[in-house]
């Protein structure tokens, strides 16, 4: 437990350290929860994926951190891989439940497809997820709307 406890240390510090804070936002409405996304910039090589679980009691709001990695750019869409872990922060907290509930790789593009509106993508990522225990896990399909500040 104490190995990934640390790990979420250092996703949130190394989010904390980045020169420039939160470059993109996203929110998925379809798929398994509705998510919102808040990352670093994603054009970069690697970059950082903070995912908070909308629909949800707050005893049981789920968070994301990911690590991904772009592997090919074109002129109007990234590729990328990463994956993280399913934390119950909260629940954690409350009602001392586990912390980590499973972990999920990341296969996704962020496709910006209007001319006259450049930060605007259109994401589309397909999740496969593993309980903690490795018991039980589900793929995940991802589709959602994102914001770039910085520009594509």
């Amino acid at each position: 437990m104490k190995y990934f406890k640390s790990i979420i240390v250092v996703f949130f510090i190394s989010l904390s350290y980045e020169k420039s804070k939160a470059q993109a936002i996203s929110y998925y409405p379809f798929g398994n929860a509705q998510q919102l996304s808040i990352a670093t910039n994603p054009t970069k090589v690697i970059w950082m994926d903070f995912r908070f679980q909308m629909n949800s009691f707050i005893s049981s709001l789920n968070t994301e951190p990911a690590l991904m990695v772009n592997l090919g750019y074109t002129r109007n869409a990234n590729f990328y891989v990463g994956g993280g872990a399913n934390l119950g922060i909260v629940g954690a907290i409350i009602d001392n439940r586990r912390l980590v509930n499973g972990y999920f790789g990341s296969f996704g593009v962020r496709a910006y497809p209007f001319e006259k509106a450049s930060k605007i993508s259109i994401n589309f990522e397909l999740s496969p997820y593993v309980q903690y225990d490795g018991a039980a896990g589900q793929f995940r399909a991802w589709l959602g709307v994102g914001y770039h500040f910085g520009g594509k």
